[in-house]
């Protein structure tokens, strides 16, 4: 068991693997990944969690979801990139969770047990691609694939919209990363798998298009003249809480709109 790999999911991803620890937080539910497959089970767990943070539908929740869910991709990813090793994120081993915390519910996500996959050692080149689409084929058809499927035909929400929720985590993650990572060679390699996952076979998706070969694109940051912004992939949805607006970073808002949401 790697335990440095297991606390670094923690402390980045948020990725939970003690079995009771909630760590000062109230889950007001929790659920077997397994589980969220039958649509019933999904709107029961969307339905609560859409009463949380007061969305008109539950459209709402599952792009919310998707979003969170983006934690557990970005953990995964992180881990072949820095331990060679794939975490064992099937539904089975997954338990998902709404979690209070101040003043907004999030999903996590806690493994139920330590599981991994170590790359074979010595590996390089053709060898290393070879593991990576192993652990990657299995990781996208068995668990993400099922469960974006769940999400949309539980919410009704167009499931390339929820698919569309996951290059903005993933972005979100990768800023954060860079800040928090220094060496040099362990970013390289980061940048290297991301390349290769945005190019697997859509098929893997149940998508007619790799849904993370995206360009990301970037507006001025009004409170910075030297930094930029990174605009979301997809809307979030969050205009249709209660009390909410679009975000500033929203691809449906115009310039103009910008303009005036700043004032």
């Amino acid at each position: 068991m790697n335990r440095a790999m297991w606390e670094q999911l923690e402390r980045h991803f948020g990725i939970e693997s003690e079995p009771g620890k909630d760590l000062g937080k109230e889950a007001v539910m929790s659920i077997k990944g397994e589980d969220l497959i039958d649509v019933a089970a999904m709107s029961g767990f969307l339905a609560a969690y859409n009463q949380l943070i007061e969305g008109m539908d539950e459209g709402v929740a599952a792009a919310y979801f998707s979003s969170w869910f983006g934690s557990v991709i970005a953990a995964l990813h992180y881990s072949i990139s820095v331990y060679d090793t794939a975490p064992n994120f099937s539904l089975s081993n997954l338990e998902v969770q709404l979690i209070k915390e101040p003043g907004f519910t999030k999903v996590g996500f806690r493994v139920e047990r330590k599981e991994a996959e170590q790359a074979p050692d010595d590996l390089a080149g053709r060898q290393r691609q070879q593991w990576l689409e192993h652990v990657l084929f299995h990781f996208y058809r068995n668990t993400a694939h099922p469960l974006m499927e769940s999400l949309a035909q539980a919410s009704s929400l167009n499931i390339g919209l929820l698919w569309g929720q996951l290059p903005t985590a993933l972005n979100n993650y990768r800023e954060r990363l860079q800040q928090s990572i220094t060496d040099e060679a362990v970013l390289k390699q980061l940048e290297a798998d991301e390349r290769f996952v945005q190019a697997l076979p859509s098929e893997w998706f149940g998508r007619s298009k790799n849904p993370f070969h995206v360009n990301v694109r970037y507006i001025p940051n009004p409170l910075d003249p030297e930094k930029q912004l990174a605009l979301k992939n997809v809307c979030c949805l969050q205009f249709r809480r209660k009390n909410r607006s679009y975000c500033y970073t929203c691809p449906r808002l115009t310039r103009q709109q910008r303009a005036e949401w700043k004032i």
